[in-house]
C-alpha cells in the first residue's frame, strides 16, 4: 500500500493516448511537481434515448440507467466512455437519433474533480514510478495542503527594428537573472550572454526545467512576451519545451477575440493587467508605467515614445544599463502582486469554486462548479443548451436625477442586493422548472415574466447562505483576500443567468433578480419620502436622499440610521405578507455627502445618471465625471478636481477658472494635454468612422512604415497617444509632437464643458469670465 501524499493542482489535462483517455494533473508537493494520473478513466454524458435506442455493445463503452432526471422532466441514462473519440462519436450518433444529450461538452479532468469536491488542494495515492515523480492509477480527493509557490515575474527585450528577442529578464525574490543575446561576455553578475536568439531560448529551456517554476507572472506576458518568444520558437525551429517534464507549451490566439492564451504543462501564467482587473482595481491607464507610479511611487526606467530606439542603444553601448531596464520591469511587476496579493487571490478563488489555477475569468465555470454537484444529489442533470432566442433582462433600477447642489446628502446601499434577492425569493434553475410542472400553489414564490419557483427544491438560496456566512466570517478575520473573492462569486451569479453563454440561462432567472431589484428600490424610496426624505437619485441598489439643510453633520448620521432601521423593518414586514419568506435584504447606510453636485445632461435641462460628485469624510469622490474616466486628458482632470475644491470649500471659482485658463495658453499645462485612448479592434476594422485615435494611430504606423518599421497598432488593443495642434490631431510620439498645440480646442472641448454646468448652477456665466481669454463663436 503506498503513502498518500499532499498537494496543490497547478494543472489539469486529458487527451486521449492508444485509443483510452488519459486523465492526468500535475500537483505541486513539498518535494516537487508531480505528474498523477487517475486510475480507469473515463468520460461521460448524460441523455434522454432509452437503452435500447443506445449502441451497447460498442467496446469501451458503457450505458445505463440512472436515476437522475432532465429540466424536461424525462428519465435519463448515462453513457460512459473510455476515451474522447468514442463520446464524440457517441454524442454524434444520440444527436442523429433525435435525441438530446446533457454536460456532454464537461471536460473530464473538470469533472474528476467537480464530483469530487475538489477545489486545488487534494490528497493523492498511487503508484509511483522510480524518481517519484509520475504517479499512475491515482485516486485523488479533497486535502488541506497550502502550497508555498516559487514565483517569477518575467519581462522580454526586443529588437523592433529587427524584429528579434535581445533579453529575457527574470526576477524571483532576490533572485535577479537576465539571458542577452551579446557578442561579447560580460562581468556583470547574474548576466549570461549569448551569440544568438537560438543558443539563448535553449538557454532559457534549459533554465526553466532547472528551476521549475510553479507561477509566472508578467505586465501582458502572455499577449505580448510568450506570444513573441512563441513566434521565435517556431521561426527557428525549436520546441518550446517547457512543461516540468518537457512538454511543449501551447500559445494560442483566439481568431474571433484575439485574446491569447497559454498553456504549459505544470506552470500557471498571471498576466498582471488582467488580475488588477479580477481584483476590481481600476486605473486611468494600465500601463506598467502608470500603474507602477500610482501604486508604488516608481515608474519604469525609460518611459516615452521613442524609448524602443533607446532600448536598441542601450543594448548596444551600455549592457549595464540595458539589464537594469530589463529587471526593473520584472521587480515592478512582482512588487505589485506582492502589494496587492494578487496570487493569494488566485488562489482563494480556486479554493472556493474549483476552477483551474490558470483561469482568470471563469463566473460560468465557477456556477457550474458550485452548482452542479448540488443539482446532481438532488436527482437531476444540467438542461441542454438552447438555441432558443436570447431575451435580455432589464438592467438595474436607474432614476432620474433631480440636478442641482446639494448639502447632507445620504446615500442608503442594499448590502449584496441580487445575491440577496436570490436568497430571499428563491431565485433559482431547478426551483423554476419545478413549479412550472407541479400543478400547486404551496411553496410557490412569484417572479417576474410567468415564473414562480419552487422554495423546496432551490439549490441557490442556500449555496448563496453558505458563502454570505463565509464572508461574514472572513469580515470578522480581517481576510479581506477571502471576503473580496467570496463577494465577487456572488455578484457573478446574476450575470450568469442573465448570460447566453451559461447552460442554465433563462430570461425568467435574470428578470426575477433585475425587476425585483427594482421594485424594492421602488418600494423603500416611497417609505423614505413618506417619512420626510426628498430622494434625488437611485441606481442598480442605491438611493440618494435629502433631508433639511439645517441639520448638523451629527444631526444628519443619527437621522440616516433611524431611517435605515425605518425601512429594514418595513421590509421585513413586506416580505412576510407578500409570500411568508423571510427577508434576507439588508439596507446600509454608510455614506453622508456634506457637499454634493448633481449635474444635468450636458446641454439639457433634465438630471443625468451615474454621474456625480460628493465631499465625504474631507475627500471629494467623483462618479462618472471626467476626473474618474480615462478618454479625457490629465488636464481636464486637474481642471475639475480643483473647481470642486473651490467649489466645495466655498474659495473663489471666477478668479481660479480665469487664471487657469490663462496658465494653459502660457503652456504649463503642455504634459497634459496628450489625450489615451485604446484601440478596441484592429486599424482596418475602422470603415465606418476614424475617430481621432484611430486617425492618430495610422499616422503613426505610416511614420514607422517610413522608417523601416514594423506596424505597432495594425492589430488593435493598444492605447494610443496624440495631441491636437494647430493642424489637426497628430500622434504623441516625442516631446517634439507638443509644439504649436491648439490650445483653443483644449479650452473649448476640455475646460469649458466641466467650467458650464457648475457655472449654470450658481447662476453665473462661464463664457463671460473667459471672454477675455478666448473667443468662443
Amino acid at each position: 500500500m503506498f503513502e498518500p501524499q499532499q498537494g496543490y493542482i497547478v494543472s489539469r489535462h486529458s487527451s486521449d493516448v492508444n485509443g483510452r483517455l488519459d486523465i492526468h494533473y500535475y500537483v505541486k508537493t513539498d518535494v516537487a511537481t508531480v505528474k498523477v494520473s487517475i486510475a480507469q478513466a473515463e468520460t461521460l454524458f448524460f441523455t434522454n434515448a432509452p437503452l435500447e435506442a443506445l449502441a451497447t455493445d460498442v467496446q469501451g463503452v458503457q450505458c445505463e440507467e440512472s436515476q437522475l432526471k432532465s429540466f424536461s422532466h424525462d428519465t435519463v441514462s448515462v453513457v460512459r466512455c473510455q476515451s474522447l473519440l468514442l463520446q464524440q462519436q457517441m454524442v454524434a450518433m444520440v444527436k442523429k437519433l433525435g435525441y438530446a444529450v446533457y454536460e456532454e461538452d464537461i471536460k473530464p479532468e473538470d469533472r474528476y474533480l467537480m464530483e469530487r469536491h475538489i477545489r486545488g488542494q487534494v490528497t493523492f495515492v498511487g503508484v509511483p514510478d522510480a524518481a517519484g515523480l509520475s504517479f499512475t492509477q491515482a485516486k485523488l480527493k479533497a486535502g488541506e495542503y497550502q502550497p508555498h509557490w516559487q514565483v517569477w515575474s518575467l519581462d522580454i527585450e526586443t529588437s523592433v527594428s529587427r524584429n528579434e528577442l535581445l533579453s529575457i529578464g527574470i526576477t524571483s525574490g532576490e533572485r535577479k537573472v537576465v539571458l542577452v543575446v551579446s557578442p561579447e561576455p560580460t562581468q556583470l553578475e547574474n548576466v549570461y550572454t549569448f551569440a544568438d536568439e537560438r543558443k539563448l531560448l535553449m538557454a532559457f529551456i534549459k533554465f526553466v526545467r532547472k528551476h521549475s517554476p510553479d507561477i509566472i507572472i508578467g505586465w501582458n506576458v502572455i499577449g505580448f512576451d510568450l506570444m513573441f518568444l512563441d513566434q521565435r520558437f517556431r521561426q527557428l525551429g525549436i520546441k518550446p519545451a517547457l512543461g516540468v517534464q518537457g512538454e511543449n507549451w501551447r500559445v494560442r490566439e483566439a481568431k474571433e477575440s484575439g485574446k491569447v492564451f497559454a498553456s504549459i504543462a505544470g506552470r500557471v501564467v498571471l498576466d498582471g493587467i488582467t488580475m488588477l482587473k479580477v481584483g476590481g482595481y481600476h486605473f486611468i491607464s494600465y500601463s506598467l508605467n502608470n500603474v507602477s507610479s500610482e501604486l508604488l511611487d516608481e515608474s519604469k526606467l525609460l518611459t516615452g515614445g521613442d524609448r524602443w530606439q533607446e532600448i536598441e542603444r542601450m543594448h548596444r553601448e551600455e549592457l549595464d544599463n540595458f539589464v537594469a531596464y530589463n529587471l526593473q520591469d520584472c521587480v515592478l511587476v512582482e512588487r505589485i502582486f506582492e502589494k496587492l496579493q494578487l496570487i493569494e487571490l488566485q488562489q482563494t478563488r480556486v479554493d472556493l469554486t474549483g476552477i483551474p489555477l490558470s483561469q482568470t475569468g471563469g463566473s460560468v465555470a465557477s456556477f457550474e462548479n458550485l452548482y452542479l454537484p448540488r443539482l446532481h444529489r438532488k436527482g437531476w442533470v444540467a438542461p441542454a443548451w438552447s438555441d432558443d432566442k436570447f431575451v435580455p433582462s432589464p438592467g438595474g433600477f436607474v432614476m432620474n436625477s433631480l440636478p442641482g447642489l446639494y448639502k447632507n446628502v445620504l446615500v442608503f446601499d442594499f448590502k449584496s442586493l441580487y445575491p440577496s434577492i436570490i436568497r430571499t425569493f428563491y431565485v433559482d434553475p431547478l426551483a423554476r422548472v419545478v413549479a412550472q410542472a407541479l400543478a400547486q400553489d404551496e411553496g410557490l414564490v412569484p417572479g417576474y415574466r410567468g415564473a414562480s419557483f419552487q422554495r423546496q427544491f432551490a439549490i441557490l438560496p442556500e449555496l448563496v447562505a453558505e458563502l454570505a456566512q463565509s464572508r461574514e466570517s472572513a469580515k470578522r478575520d480581517g481576510n479581506a483576500i477571502l471576503s473580496y473573492a467570496i463577494k465577487i462569486i456572488m455578484n457573478s451569479f446574476y450575470g450568469v443567468l442573465g448570460s447566453q453563454v451559461c447552460r442554465f440561462y433563462h430570461a425568467e432567472l435574470a428578470s426575477s433578480i433585475t425587476m425585483r431589484g427594482h421594485e424594492l428600490l421602488g418600494r423603500s424610496k416611497q417609505w423614505m419620502e413618506e417619512r420626510g426624505a426628498k430622494v434625488i437619485y437611485g441606481d442598480t441598489d442605491s438611493l440618494f436622499i435629502t433631508l433639511s439643510d439645517s441639520l448638523s453633520e451629527d444631526e444628519a448620521w443619527q437621522a440616516g440610521k433611524e431611517l435605515c432601521e425605518v425601512v429594514n423593518q418595513c421590509l421585513s414586514e413586506w416580505c412576510g405578507d407578500y409570500a411568508d419568506i423571510d427577508s434576507h435584504l439588508e439596507l446600509e447606510f454608510e455614506t453622508l455627502y456634506t457637499r454634493f453636485y448633481m449635474p444635468t445632461i450636458r446641454g439639457q435641462e433634465e438630471g443625468s445618471k451615474k454621474r456625480y460628485a460628493g465631499l465625504s469624510n474631507g475627500a471629494i469622490i467623483f462618479k462618472g465625471l471626467e476626473a474618474a474616466r480615462s478618454d479625457w486628458t490629465p488636464l481636464a482632470k486637474r481642471f475639475q478636481v480643483e473647481l470642486f475644491e473651490h467649489l466645495f470649500f466655498d474659495l473663489d471659482l471666477e478668479s481660479y477658472v480665469s487664471e487657469f485658463v490663462s496658465d494653459l495658453r502660457l503652456g504649463k499645462f503642455d504634459q497634459e494635454l496628450i489625450y489615451s485612448k485604446q484601440l478596441t479592434r484592429p486599424l482596418a476594422k475602422y470603415t465606418k468612422t476614424q475617430p481621432p485615435h484611430v486617425r492618430a494611430a495610422k499616422m503613426a504606423d505610416e511614420w514607422r512604415q517610413q522608417q523601416g518599421l514594423p506596424p505597432e497598432y495594425d492589430r488593435g488593443r493598444k492605447r494610443v497617444q496624440y495631441v491636437y495642434t494647430l493642424s489637426g490631431v497628430v500622434p504623441y510620439l516625442t516631446d517634439s509632437d507638443l509644439e504649436h498645440l491648439d490650445y483653443q480646442h483644449y479650452i473649448d472641448k476640455q475646460v469649458l464643458p466641466i467650467a458650464e454646468g457648475v457655472f449654470q448652477m450658481l447662476h453665473l456665466n462661464v463664457v463671460d469670465i473667459l471672454t477675455p481669454q478666448f473667443n468662443l463663436l
